[in-house]
Formats: structure tokens, C-alpha cells, sequence
């Protein structure tokens, strides 16, 4: 998360034009959708091992 934050920040200080800042947030933004899922089914996974 805290590649994301720097990665983000570097964009927005950065001289890119306004639509590779977008395609540079849309592209976090899947990462991130990405990451959200594997850690909701971890953390489902350990919730049922402790159910088990």
C-alpha cells in the first residue's frame, strides 16, 4: 500500500498530461481492486479455519 500512496503521489506532482494521469489512477485503481479481493478471501479463508 505504500508503493500505491508514493506511486500515486509521484503522478500527481508529476508534468504527465492530464489523460496519462488518468490512465496512471485507472490502472492503480485495478491493482488496487485486484489486492482488495485477495485480501478478503484471505482473510475469509482464515476466518473458516478458525470456524474449523
Amino acid at each position: 500500500l505504500q508503493r500505491i500512496d508514493f506511486f500515486l503521489k509521484l503522478v500527481a506532482a508529476s508534468e504527465c498530461s492530464d489523460e496519462e494521469k488518468g490512465l496512471a489512477l485507472q490502472w492503480v485503481s485495478e491493482l488496487t481492486d485486484e489486492l482488495m479481493a485477495k485480501i478478503r478471501t484471505h482473510e475469509y479463508n482464515r476466518s473458516m479455519d478458525v470456524i474449523n
